[in-house]
């Protein structure tokens, strides 16, 4: 059975753990591992949960594929001490719908 994946701080990433999910821990500004990481949990997670600074180092182009395909869905969260705000969720929906220029 596939669990759900945690990809974010570690502060974050302890309710997460409590909660059953695989934690993914990485550390601000590390592209590289957060495109690898992301990478394998789209082919191996039941669900990928990841905060926004992390999802902020993905390709914004590929991270947006992956959150429409939603195989598997993606949850994007702020991190424990709240860094970074959510993203405008409306808009980015109105404009992948194609109802927003």
């Amino acid at each position: 059975m596939s669990v759900p994946w945690f990809i974010g701080d570690e502060l974050t990433g302890a309710g997460f753990r409590l909660a059953g999910a695989r934690v993914l821990l990485v550390e601000p500004g590390d592209r590289d591992n957060v495109a690898v990481i992301f990478d394998r949990g789209q082919a191996d997670a039941a669900l990928i949960v990841i905060t926004t600074a992390a999802a902020a180092l993905l390709p914004e182009r590929e991270f947006a594929r992956a959150v429409r395909a939603a195989n598997p869905p993606v949850a994007v969260v702020p991190d424990a001490r709240s860094t970074m705000p959510l993203p405008e969720m409306g808009h980015r929906v109105r404009s992948a719908l194609g109802v927003e220029s």
